[in-house]
Protein backbone atom coordinates (compact mmCIF):
# COMPACT_ATOMS: atom_id res chain seq x y z
CA UNK A 1 0.00 0.00 0.00
CA UNK A 2 1.18 3.17 -0.78
CA UNK A 3 1.33 6.03 1.88
CA UNK A 4 -1.94 8.18 0.68
CA UNK A 5 -3.81 4.72 0.87
CA UNK A 6 -2.67 3.99 4.20
CA UNK A 7 -3.56 8.06 4.72
CA UNK A 8 -6.88 7.37 3.20
CA UNK A 9 -7.62 4.43 5.88
CA UNK A 10 -6.31 5.88 8.77
CA UNK A 11 -8.76 8.53 7.97
CA UNK A 12 -11.90 6.27 7.35
CA UNK A 13 -11.08 4.19 10.25
CA UNK A 14 -11.12 7.20 12.68
CA UNK A 15 -14.48 8.34 11.15
CA UNK A 16 -16.18 4.82 11.28
CA UNK A 17 -14.79 4.52 15.53
CA UNK A 18 -16.39 8.40 15.98
CA UNK A 19 -19.50 7.37 14.79
CA UNK A 20 -19.70 4.56 17.38
CA UNK A 21 -18.03 6.73 19.85
CA UNK A 22 -21.69 8.82 19.36
CA UNK A 23 -23.76 5.88 19.55
CA UNK A 24 -25.36 6.11 23.06
CA UNK A 25 -26.37 2.98 23.90
CA UNK A 26 -23.47 0.77 22.56
CA UNK A 27 -23.85 -3.28 22.19
CA UNK A 28 -20.36 -5.03 23.87
CA UNK A 29 -19.82 -5.81 20.43
CA UNK A 30 -19.92 -2.44 18.79
CA UNK A 31 -17.32 -1.26 21.74
CA UNK A 32 -15.05 -3.83 20.63
CA UNK A 33 -15.53 -2.58 17.22
CA UNK A 34 -14.88 1.15 18.50
CA UNK A 35 -11.62 -0.24 20.02
CA UNK A 36 -10.64 -1.76 16.89
CA UNK A 37 -11.18 0.93 14.14
CA UNK A 38 -9.58 3.63 17.02
CA UNK A 39 -6.19 0.77 16.44
CA UNK A 40 -6.26 0.22 12.88
CA UNK A 41 -6.62 4.03 12.05
CA UNK A 42 -3.44 3.98 14.54
CA UNK A 43 -1.33 1.75 12.63
CA UNK A 44 -2.65 3.12 9.30
CA UNK A 45 -1.28 6.60 10.56
CA UNK A 46 1.85 4.55 11.44
CA UNK A 47 2.01 2.96 8.11
CA UNK A 48 1.59 6.37 5.69
CA UNK A 49 4.65 7.78 8.03
CA UNK A 50 1.94 9.88 10.41
CA UNK A 51 3.10 12.92 11.63
CA UNK A 52 3.56 13.63 15.23
CA UNK A 53 0.06 15.06 15.54
CA UNK A 54 -1.48 12.34 13.23
CA UNK A 55 -0.10 9.82 15.67
CA UNK A 56 -1.44 12.12 19.06
CA UNK A 57 -4.83 12.25 18.07
CA UNK A 58 -4.59 8.53 17.30
CA UNK A 59 -3.43 8.01 20.77
CA UNK A 60 -6.19 10.27 21.94
CA UNK A 61 -8.76 8.15 20.01
CA UNK A 62 -8.17 4.56 21.15
CA UNK A 63 -7.48 5.95 24.68
CA UNK A 64 -11.15 7.52 24.54
CA UNK A 65 -12.66 4.52 22.95
CA UNK A 66 -11.31 2.24 25.75
CA UNK A 67 -12.15 4.69 28.56
CA UNK A 68 -15.81 4.08 26.90
CA UNK A 69 -15.42 0.71 26.85
CA UNK A 70 -14.40 0.16 30.05
CA UNK A 71 -10.37 -0.94 29.18
CA UNK A 72 -8.93 1.78 32.03
CA UNK A 73 -5.47 -0.03 31.59
CA UNK A 74 -5.59 -0.16 27.70
CA UNK A 75 -6.96 3.55 27.99
CA UNK A 76 -4.38 5.07 30.33
CA UNK A 77 -1.40 3.18 28.66
CA UNK A 78 -2.18 5.35 25.11
CA UNK A 79 -3.26 8.54 27.04
CA UNK A 80 0.06 8.48 28.49
CA UNK A 81 1.56 8.33 24.98
CA UNK A 82 -0.56 10.73 24.33
CA UNK A 83 0.69 12.69 26.82
CA UNK A 84 4.00 11.55 26.28
CA UNK A 85 4.06 12.63 22.64
CA UNK A 86 2.37 16.11 23.22
CA UNK A 87 4.48 17.44 25.52
CA UNK A 88 8.07 16.02 23.81
CA UNK A 89 6.50 17.87 19.79
CA UNK A 90 5.97 21.45 19.22
CA UNK A 91 2.06 20.69 18.99
CA UNK A 92 -0.70 23.29 19.55
CA UNK A 93 -1.72 24.35 22.75
CA UNK A 94 -5.61 22.89 22.22
CA UNK A 95 -3.74 19.88 21.55
CA UNK A 96 -1.90 19.47 24.34
CA UNK A 97 -4.81 20.33 26.52
CA UNK A 98 -6.95 17.15 24.61
CA UNK A 99 -4.07 14.96 25.73
CA UNK A 100 -4.70 15.63 29.59
CA UNK A 101 -8.42 15.34 28.32
CA UNK A 102 -7.79 11.87 27.61
CA UNK A 103 -5.70 10.86 30.72
CA UNK A 104 -8.41 12.56 32.96
CA UNK A 105 -10.91 10.30 31.03
CA UNK A 106 -8.67 7.63 31.57
CA UNK A 107 -8.05 7.87 35.19
CA UNK A 108 -11.89 8.36 35.48
CA UNK A 109 -12.14 5.33 33.77
CA UNK A 110 -10.01 3.43 36.34
CA UNK A 111 -12.11 4.88 39.17
CA UNK A 112 -8.43 7.43 40.25
CA UNK A 113 -10.63 10.63 41.34
CA UNK A 114 -7.37 12.12 42.54
CA UNK A 115 -5.15 11.84 39.20
CA UNK A 116 -8.82 12.50 37.59
CA UNK A 117 -8.98 16.02 39.19
CA UNK A 118 -5.34 16.25 38.42
CA UNK A 119 -5.78 16.22 35.03
CA UNK A 120 -9.22 17.88 34.42
CA UNK A 121 -7.61 21.06 36.20
CA UNK A 122 -4.03 20.59 33.91
CA UNK A 123 -6.55 20.42 30.82
CA UNK A 124 -8.53 23.43 32.21
CA UNK A 125 -5.32 25.33 32.83
CA UNK A 126 -4.62 24.90 29.24
CA UNK A 127 -7.85 25.46 27.41
CA UNK A 128 -7.43 28.52 29.26
CA UNK A 129 -4.28 29.53 26.94
CA UNK A 130 -5.69 28.65 23.68
CA UNK A 131 -5.68 31.63 21.31
CA UNK A 132 -9.37 32.79 19.61
CA UNK A 133 -8.35 30.71 16.51
CA UNK A 134 -8.63 27.71 17.82
CA UNK A 135 -11.61 28.52 19.80
CA UNK A 136 -13.75 25.85 18.24
CA UNK A 137 -11.19 23.28 19.22
CA UNK A 138 -11.10 25.09 22.71
CA UNK A 139 -15.13 24.60 22.87
CA UNK A 140 -14.85 20.94 21.64
CA UNK A 141 -12.33 19.82 24.34
CA UNK A 142 -14.38 21.39 27.04
CA UNK A 143 -17.24 19.66 25.88
CA UNK A 144 -15.90 16.19 26.14
CA UNK A 145 -14.20 16.67 29.59
CA UNK A 146 -17.63 17.94 30.95
CA UNK A 147 -19.39 15.13 29.65
CA UNK A 148 -16.53 12.65 31.51
CA UNK A 149 -18.40 10.68 34.41
CA UNK A 150 -15.89 12.17 37.31
CA UNK A 151 -14.76 8.56 39.63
Amino acid sequence: MTPDEHRSLAASYFNAAWDLIDVADRTPAQDRDMVTLALASRQHWIEAGGAAKNLAISDWQVAHTASLAGLADLALSFAHACVERVESEDLPTWLVASAHEGLARAHAAAGDRPSYEREAQRCRDLLAQVDDGDADDRALIQSQLDAIPAP
